[in-house]
């Protein structure tokens, strides 16, 4: 056990000892803003671990969304983004005369797509291609890529640890609380392992080129790149936990049928 790790540990009980916790805003996201603030972490945009060399994942008891990992733009041209979208994309709602795109990579030709986006792991040439399909399987594109070295460079520098945070949320008067009640601490597997996941397309990739609706951005491209997630079901693929906190461990097993006795104040924790 790092010393990061047992200073979050340490920071993580005193929050979850707290029980309810009023939400510092309203929008998407508050749930991790809301547990860097109560640890004392002021939001900022930089390309660093949040806390010391650990990320934090938080995510609500029920949510079915997959865990953000990093977003990362294509090598192949600055560009690159809004030409697929230029030329696979839709015309934005507010802005018809630009083109957005949204689609998920799915690595498969799916009846009634207009267009199938694939990723090609090219373990020869160090790069992950990106290659664009009729609904008949004609190739359409495949000059986008990505270098090994830039995808390395954000998983050893953003994924080296993370902290996924679990915490459950309720609404008064339309204003939201959380009760975090679970933190796991994970060291990622290697780089090939994130390479195997996306070649088996267990890693979800999905192009995003939208135009601001707002502020600076109004009007102008935003959000231009690729962007990478997991599952919450297959975390284990791509980690490995070394530290799981359960404050809600006879929940847990009164669940499975067990008739199980909690630690003082109904905290347990498995250390591996």
């Amino acid at each position: 056990m790092d010393e990061n790790s047992t200073k979050l540990i340490s920071k993580f009980t005193n929050i979850s000892k707290k029980g309810w916790i009023k939400s510092t805003g309203n929008g998407w996201g508050s749930i991790g803003l809301t547990f860097e603030h109560e640890i004392g972490k002021e939001p900022d945009s930089k390309y660093l671990p949040d806390f010391e060399n650990i990320e934090l994942k938080c995510s609500s008891r029920y949510s079915r969304y997959p865990m953000y990992l990093f977003a990362v733009a294509f090598d192949s041209n600055e560009n690159e983004i809004i030409k697929l979208a230029n030329k696979f994309g839709y015309p934005d709602s507010d802005y018809p005369n630009k083109k957005v795109l949204f689609r998920k990579i799915e690595n498969v030709i799916i009846s009634g797509n207009k267009y199938n986006f694939f990723f090609k792991v090219d373990r020869a040439n160090e790069r992950i291609y990106l290659e664009v399909y009729s609904p008949l399987g004609d190739l359409l594109d495949n000059s986008a890529y990505i270098e090994f070295s830039t995808l390395k460079n954000h998983f050893e520098t953003k994924l080296k640890k993370i902290a996924y945070i679990n915490a459950s949320k309720k609404v008064i008067d339309k204003t939201i609380y959380y009760r975090y009640y679970n933190l796991k601490l994970y060291n990622s597997k290697s780089f090939d392992t994130f390479l195997d996941l996306i070649d088996k397309n267990i890693l979800i990739a999905t192009l995003i080129a939208r135009v601001g609706k707002c502020g600076e951005d109004k009007g102008r491209y935003k959000n231009k790149s690729i962007v990478f997630s997991i599952r919450k079901d297959n975390i284990d693929k791509l980690f490995d936990c070394y530290y799981d906190y359960e404050t809600d461990i006879k929940r847990r097993y009164d669940m499975i049928g067990y008739n199980f006795q909690p630690f003082e104040n109904n905290q347990f924790y498995i250390q591996k």
